[in-house]
């Protein structure tokens, strides 16, 4: 705030005023008033019920999971590494957790052996990206990959780049489909590795993928897919798709944070990232999460045993809320592809014209909802998401799009309660522009 107790110029600072609650990071309190009423809303803020339609970037994890991790803290604590007895249970704990990831991902658990673990699911895509690309050097040069892939592919690229490799990117349309024939367009006979997402959590767009994995397959191309925004919430198989190396993210399917896992075939080789020890087939070092890795394959296996089932019911919430919405609120344009078989079952993306998706979160945010600015993945980020300009939306329109996610514990009444914070939000914040509405373009 200046001296005299007004807020400096900002891009949507009257709707981050509207709102009346927590404020950004750049704001500063000299008025004791603002401050006391801040203060008000926080103790009101604690006693509130909670409703989290944030699942697009994490989820709790199910209480199987938690039940499944306990012992490996404190009781079966040895490392697996270990020749005695209390290692080997504890290593056959381990390896059973690659068995379900396998079933996860192909159907059958025989491909346990090809199921690695790291600490996170970036690492795991940065460990097939940049593990692949050192390791196969010798055979080329060139990535091809998407427009809107997750940063972790695309900042391993960039860093590959530094290193004398070079990428092509293939576009997307409108909606966030990637066609076959643009991403090989790009193949050369430098062409090594092609990267491409099965489901993008900012546009909810889930890729058809076949035809890619046959066209790289045909020229010799590696094919690495991010699963992590898919994997335990989309049906398919890695075989189906023809994907040499997947990685996915537990904790977005009711796993723990804190690990991810790489699948790879037997025959595709990486380097190492991480030195130091003959773990993970000496692939990674370290001493492994055992109870990350245990409850990951409990995650896993919930998940595919329930994978109908919750999708089924994720969709009906998924149709709940987008009619709530675009039944509410005017000038909202949803983003990415119509509910169907193209989309993820608990992702919605909108743009509301006239509407700062960074205040309307806060907004909600006090009200007990808690939604994403923008992609949800990057929503701290204050610049409009690549993921939106790749669709072809404008800078203004990406600043006016939020993001929400279902979860499995989400009700309908929650659902409900939500639409109407939505509604309030919008009317409040819309009640601050001058002039009409805009349009949502």
């Amino acid at each position: 705030m200046g001296g005299d107790g007004s807020f400096p110029h900002k891009p949507g600072n009257e709707q981050l005023k509207a709102a009346a609650f927590v404020f950004p990071s750049w704001l500063c309190i000299s008025n004791l008033r603002f401050a006391c009423l801040i203060k008000d809303r926080t103790a009101s803020f604690c006693k509130m019920e909670r409703i989290y339609l944030d699942h697009q970037t994490t989820t709790p994890a199910l209480p199987e999971v938690v039940d499944s991790m306990m012992p490996y803290w404190s009781e079966d604590y040895a490392s697996p590494s270990g020749l005695h007895a209390g290692a080997k249970q504890v290593r056959n704990a381990a390896e059973l957790a690659r068995s379900r990831v396998s079933s996860l991902l192909l159907g059958r658990p025989d491909e346990g052996e090809n199921v690695f673990f790291a600490g996170s699911g970036a690492e795991a895509v940065n460990w097939a990206v940049v593990g692949f690309a050192r390791a196969n050097r010798r055979f080329g040069n060139h990535i091809v990959c998407s427009a809107i892939e997750h940063p972790a592919v695309l900042d391993s690229l960039s860093a590959l780049e530094r290193e004398g490799f070079c990428k092509s990117v293939a576009p997307v349309d409108s909606e966030g489909f990637l066609s076959a024939e643009a991403v090989s367009d790009f193949f050369t006979e430098e062409t090594i590795l092609v990267c491409c997402q099965w489901a993008n959590l900012a546009a909810g767009t889930v890729q058809s993928l076949q035809r890619i994995g046959e066209f790289a397959q045909e020229r010799g191309i590696a094919f690495f897919v991010d699963a992590s925004a898919a994997a335990g919430r989309a049906e398919g198989s890695i075989d189906s798709i023809g994907a040499d190396m997947v990685a996915i993210s537990p904790h977005r399917f009711g796993g723990p944070k804190g690990v991810g896992c790489l699948f790879k075939r037997r025959r595709t080789v990486v380097e190492p990232l991480i030195f130091g020890g003959d773990q993970e087939k000496g692939l990674r070092a370290g001493t492994e999460n055992v109870p990350a890795i245990v409850g990951a394959g409990v995650a896993a296996d919930l998940a595919r045993r329930n994978l109908r089932e919750n999708c089924l019911r994720l969709g009906r919430l998924q149709k709940r809320l987008l009619a709530g919405i675009l039944n509410g609120i005017s000038g909202v344009r949803l983003n990415g592809p119509e509910i169907g078989t193209g989309r993820l079952c608990y992702q919605l993306s909108f743009t509301l014209a006239g509407v700062e998706a960074e205040g309307l979160a806060l907004f909600a945010d006090m009200r007990g909802l808690a939604i994403s600015p923008g992609s949800g993945c990057l929503s701290r980020a204050l610049e409009p998401h690549y993921v939106f300009s790749a669709l072809g939306m404008s800078p203004s329109q990406g600043k006016q799009t939020i993001s929400l996610g279902i979860g499995l514990e989400t009700t309908e009444s929650e659902v409900d309660a939500a639409v109407e914070i939505l509604k309030a939000g919008a009317k409040r914040l819309r009640s601050t522009l001058p002039g009409s509405l805009p349009s949502c373009g």
